[in-house]
């Protein structure tokens, strides 16, 4: 005989096929959760219709891996009770907006390759790893939130808009491709933050200052910061802290730690063993945390150096820098010129190898944590709808490209026009053209050339003739003035002549 559980299990559970327009869904029953199963982008409404009488009653709608490209809040709107969705390992695509649908509390989206994603303000955890996301908007909502975004296309924290910034409790962007944070963007999670996570960006400074009431752990591992400076005082009340493989120079003295910290955690950087000095000579609780985190991770006092040159301070690798942030600034540099240019050693390209691969590492780790288990025949088909996508993208392209290509060709011929090009046929192509009218913008250009040189040449010979006649103009003024008192002075001595001669007559008389 059945048992009264296994019977209550069967009751429960109700599986319901249908078959639409030759396509065959299948929906299975919890109480008030149901999945949707099976089911197409052509079926999807006819398989949500088949809900209607029992709308009321539903709280949560599964519909992961399906071969499912697009859906709208629209679909959904008959489940006004409905605060779970599972459409995580469908084939979703660009944007995604579930804004109106008010009761949703749990979003998962991972595993597809949304763009954009919109949700409504009772949304408190949003779980949208392993997407192409650039953009997230929040309607403003009072309740905590919590939000997972890694492995997507996220620049800044702006990307999220200011409603998905507030009220935040946990925020996952591992993995996406930012280069500057400002903790001020996060002001409005300053009372709700405990778990910040930005591992595996590319962040190379970090702004802004916010107190985070009760942030608990923050992971800045593999980035580009260079300077942990005063900015990190928002973080004082952590009880766990990484900035592992950065390219750490300097510490800001100054910055002070919560006493209930018990991971704090430096390796892999290159710093300037006087700013560890100074730093741990203020912080002694802090590099006994330090020394205790590097014993726990790798069972050795020390961290192990990469260069045997190095030495260390505390538990971490440092050299002596005479100019820190130039020396470092210079190497970095040089070898980022060398990998560019192909001149890099095989001790720097390794590293760089190495890098890239740690960050696919951590990818592919993701991609397997939230995969889904899916039949054969939904992956066939989430394969052709992906293929179809990307041709549609490529179709975009060529369009784009040709749009492009008739554009370039009637400015090459206005341009050929202009400049009265010689030779000049239809039959010659938008590249022949390109590189005719090319030559003869040379040649223009060394007319030109020759032209300005000629009137400079011709601009100097003028000034040179000015500033002569100058010359020649004061040397006269000089000449005439000295005639002008030469001829003063005779005047003079003939007016003297005069008077003695009518001196002398009178006396003659």
């Amino acid at each position: 005989m059945m048992s009264l559980q296994a019977c209550q299990v069967v009751l429960l559970l109700v599986c319901v096929t249908a078959t639409v327009h030759g396509a065959i869904h299948e929906i299975k029953q919890n109480g008030n959760r149901y999945k949707i199963e099976k089911v197409t982008d052509s079926s999807l409404k006819q398989a949500l219709a088949s809900l209607r009488q029992s709308a009321w009653n539903v709280k949560e709608l599964d519909l992961s891996g399906n071969p499912l490209s697009q859906i709208s809040a629209a679909d959904l709107a008959p489940f006004t009770k409905l605060e779970l969705l599972n459409l995580s390992s469908n084939v979703l695509y660009e944007t995604l907006d579930l804004e109106s649908l008010s009761t949703l509390r749990t979003l998962d989206l991972n595993n597809n390759y949304v763009q954009e994603l919109l949700v409504g303000p009772s949304i408190e955890t949003l779980h949208a790893a392993n997407n192409n996301i650039s953009r997230v908007s929040c309607s403003q909502g009072q309740g905590k939130k919590k939000i997972y975004l890694a492995n997507n296309k996220i620049t800044t924290l702006r990307d999220l808009d200011e409603g998905c910034r507030s009220r935040v409790q946990y925020l996952d962007l591992k993995l996406n491709e930012i280069d500057t944070v400002n903790f001020a963007e996060l002001a409005g999670s300053s009372d709700t933050l405990e778990h910040l996570n930005l591992q595996y960006n590319f962040i190379y400074d970090v702004k802004g200052q916010v107190v985070f009431a009760k942030l608990k752990t923050l992971d800045l591992s593999s980035n580009k910061l260079a300077f942990m400076g005063p900015e990190f005082q928002s973080a004082a009340g952590v009880t766990w802290i990484s900035l592992r493989n950065n390219k750490l120079v300097l510490i800001e003295k100054a910055l002070r730690f919560s006493q209930n910290l018990e991971h704090f955690d430096l390796r892999g950087n290159g710093f300037h063993c006087g700013t560890l000095r100074d730093f741990f000579s203020k912080n002694q609780r802090v590099q006994t945390v330090a020394k205790q985190t590097v014993k726990k991770l790798t069972g050795q006092n020390d961290e192990e150096c990469t260069v045997p040159t190095l030495g260390h301070y505390g538990p971490y690798c440092c050299e002596d820098l005479p100019a820190p942030f130039a020396d470092r600034l210079i190497a970095l540099k040089r070898k980022e010129h060398a990998l560019l240019s192909g001149q890099g050693s095989e001790t720097e390209r390794l590293e760089c190898e190495r890098e890239n691969q740690a960050r696919q590492r951590e990818i592919d780790a993701l991609k397997e944590q939230y995969r889904t288990v899916i039949d054969q025949v939904t992956l066939r088909k989430q394969a052709k709808i992906t293929l179809e996508q990307k041709k549609k993208a490529l179709d975009e392209q060529v369009s784009n490209g040709r749009r492009a290509h008739a554009e370039l060709d009637g400015t090459l011929k206005q341009a050929v026009e202009q400049i009265e090009l010689p030779h000049a046929t239809e039959e010659q192509s938008p590249l022949q053209l390109l590189r005719a009218i090319v030559k003869r913008y040379e040649e223009m250009y060394v007319e030109q050339q020759s032209a300005q040189n000629n009137a400079i040449r011709d601009w100097d010979m003028y000034q040179h003739k000015e500033t002569q006649l100058a010359e020649d103009n004061a040397r006269l003024k000089k000449l005439n003035g000295e005639a002008d008192l030469a001829l003063a002075s005779a005047n003079a001595t003939l007016q003297e002549l005069v008077v003695r001669e009518q001196n002398l007559a009178t006396q003659l008389g």
